[in-house]
């Protein structure tokens, strides 16, 4: 036998011996992009369960608040005498661990005697909690006071500040679910708020996450930072603060849906990490949620 069909035999087996290694190789990879594919896909579908768990969370929690406040409203309507009010607004607090405080606070002038204003309050310390009629200051200016009164309907508002120094207030900021008080002639004689912490809040939501590097934030009305990992950004940051519209497209395009209370999935750059961020709106206060996951 000639060497040239030899090396004709030897080339042909070499030449299948490569292209089994590239087929085996070929099916390698196909199942590691299979098994890829399905390991994202089973992932997204976690992150939209996770995201739906954690806006549960907050739902029950504001409508443990909303309904504890209006429950009492039917009670205070028909009994508006300064002893009374103070007392049930102890009684708020004390029924619901997860209340933080809770103000009757009337139409100016309502109680000629007690002159212009009138504010019964109690608020959580701990383990106690403190009753009071409020001193004077201008609450009526407030946004817990004023929102309900101009649209005359319940309103949620945005966590604040409410400490000031020297009076009965919670250290903690505090966002409010605030009632229009009406007498039986439809005459509007104050409002009934009700507080809970931010800290709170943020218990109820954070807490180690079962998808690694993923976090969850809550954003106000306004695209300000109610829960955050950062907690320097809370309150008093938005999701636009220092982004670069030109630079940063994505996270303007993230805050304005999560602002405008849409719901859906989009990735994102924060500081270098390209995220995938599930958002969905949280109606009853009109804040938003959002589960980020590096991708």
């Amino acid at each position: 036998m000639s060497v040239f069909p030899i090396r004709q035999i030897v080339s042909g087996k070499l030449f299948l011996r490569i292209v089994a290694v590239v087929i085996l190789l070929l099916f390698i990879a196909l199942g590691l992009l299979w098994s890829r594919s399905k390991a994202k896909d089973r992932t997204m579908a976690d992150a939209h369960i996770l995201l739906d768990s954690l806006s549960l969370r907050i739902t029950n929690y504001l409508d443990i608040v909303e309904s504890a406040t209006h429950d009492m409203v039917p009670t205070v309507v028909s009994n508006m005498n300064p002893d009374s009010l103070l007392a049930y607004t102890r009684r708020v607090v004390e029924s619901h661990p997860d209340i933080n405080g809770c103000s009757i606070t009337t139409e100016p002038g309502y109680f000629e005697t007690l002159g212009r204003n009138f504010s019964a309050y109690s608020v959580r310390d701990g383990d106690s909690i403190s009753t009071v009629l409020e001193g004077e200051y201008d609450y009526y200016s407030k946004e817990w006071y004023r929102y309900p009164c101009e649209k005359g309907s319940p309103v949620w508002v945005d966590p604040y500040d409410d400490f000031n120094a020297g009076t009965l207030s919670s250290t903690d900021m505090i966002a409010s679910y605030s009632v229009p008080l009406y007498d039986r002639s439809h005459h509007l004689i104050g409002v009934i708020s009700t507080d809970i912490s931010l800290p709170k809040l943020s218990l109820a939501v954070t807490g180690r996450m079962p998808i690694p590097g993923s976090y969850c934030m809550v954003t106000g009305k306004n695209g300000n930072f109610l829960v955050y990992p950062d907690k320097d950004r809370l309150i008093y940051h938005t999701i636009f603060d220092g982004v670069n519209p030109r630079l940063q497209p994505d996270i303007i395009r993230l805050g304005e849906a999560m602002v405008g209370g849409r719901e859906g999935q989009m990735t994102v750059d924060f500081d270098g990490v390209q995220c995938m961020v599930f958002y969905q709106p949280l109606l009853q206060a009109g804040w938003s949620i959002a589960l980020v996951c590096p991708e």
